[in-house]
């Protein structure tokens, strides 16, 4: 079962489990499915009774069976949902819970963990009398869609460059983009995201973003780079080392690939490297500028970097950066 399909039966009150575990790598659809559950499982006024929430490492499975075989109050249902389930002491011990379940209570166990031994016979238990839904990680390239699916169900649009913007400043993190999309959904007066919506309300600067060094990058525009980067050391937690290496390396692998390419047909050069079309040109202009073997080289530098950020060869971040930088530039 998809996500649309479990929040919709959620939503609709069409339940056909009483038991449910959640994994996964994308926590966003985990804490969706949450969030469903908690508003639309009991109603407002059995909520007080009828529903429970525990973290993992403050119960244990004794305590958890008990309240699972108790009838609800005033009630046909009760919902026990358990965030951090992967921290509950011997969760293996719901297996005899789990082979004769009780229909009235809905368990909802979030496992957070990128992956679940589906060997173990409590899994196996799970998804004999339940659901197990698997949030998988969202790669890069599915970002677009998802933001667009998103934006569908609000009648909203979004620019091309609003949206690059968003995902260079906000990273590859899907909570963070959907939350400043509903905060932008609050305040234009119109049903299309611009580019100047998304500098003025999220915390943009105009001309210092992850965006413009990308650009400053593709045009080898030194000067322009060179201020960013100077902006960027001087405001280190508005714009963390990590996320300026993410969107470099990004962008420096897909001018890698573009040297490979023989086909050098718009369409084709954006299905390869997974971008909008729209933005096609910028990297053409930008592979005049750096050769195959620049990029590699540009491409080890940033691994450099990111293990220095890291910390394991022990450098300071404040000055990494601007030689970050100027590495890229001049080396």
């Amino acid at each position: 079962m998809n996500i649309k399909n479990i929040l919709s039966s959620i939503k609709n009150k069409e339940l056909d489990y009483s038991n449910y575990l959640l994994f996964g790598e994308e926590e966003y659809f985990i804490d969706k499915i949450e969030s469903y559950f908690l508003k639309y499982t009991i109603s407002d006024t059995e909520k007080s009774f009828n529903q429970k929430v525990f973290y993992g490492k403050d119960i244990n499975v004794y305590s958890l069976v008990s309240m699972l075989r108790a009838f609800p109050m005033l009630g046909a249902q009760q919902l026990i949902l358990i965030k951090e389930a992967d921290k509950m002491d011997k969760i293996h011990e719901l297996e005899n819970y789990l082979i004769k379940p009780i229909p009235s209570s809905i368990l909802v166990l979030s496992y957070k963990k990128k992956s679940i031994d589906k060997r173990k016979k409590w899994v196996k238990l799970f998804q004999k009398s339940g659901l197990v839904f698997e949030s998988k990680k969202v790669y890069d390239y599915q970002f677009s869609k998802l933001i667009n699916s998103f934006l569908d169900e609000k009648n909203l649009k979004i620019e091309q460059l609003a949206e690059q913007l968003l995902i260079d400043h906000l990273g590859y993190d899907l909570s963070k983009i959907v939350n400043a999309i509903n905060k932008l959904s609050k305040i234009i007066s119109t049903n299309m995201i611009s580019t100047f919506d998304v500098q003025a309300h999220i915390g943009i600067h105009r001309e210092y973003n992850n965006f413009e060094l990308q650009n400053a990058f593709a045009q080898k525009d030194v000067k322009k780079a060179i201020s960013i980067a100077n902006h960027f050391a001087l405001n280190q937690n508005k714009y963390p080392l990590n996320l300026t290496i993410g969107v470099l390396f990004s962008f420096f692998s897909k001018l890698l690939i573009m040297h490979s390419l023989h086909n050098p047909s718009r369409d084709y050069i954006a299905k390869t490297i997974k971008v909008h079309p729209f933005f096609v040109s910028s990297y053409q202009i930008a592979c005049k500028h750096y050769s195959f073997h620049e990029c590699s080289r540009i491409i080890s530098v940033l691994k450099e970097y990111d293990l220095n950020f890291k910390g394991i060869n022990g450098v300071n971040s404040e000055h990494l950066i601007k030689d970050l930088i100027l590495k890229i530039i001049y080396h």
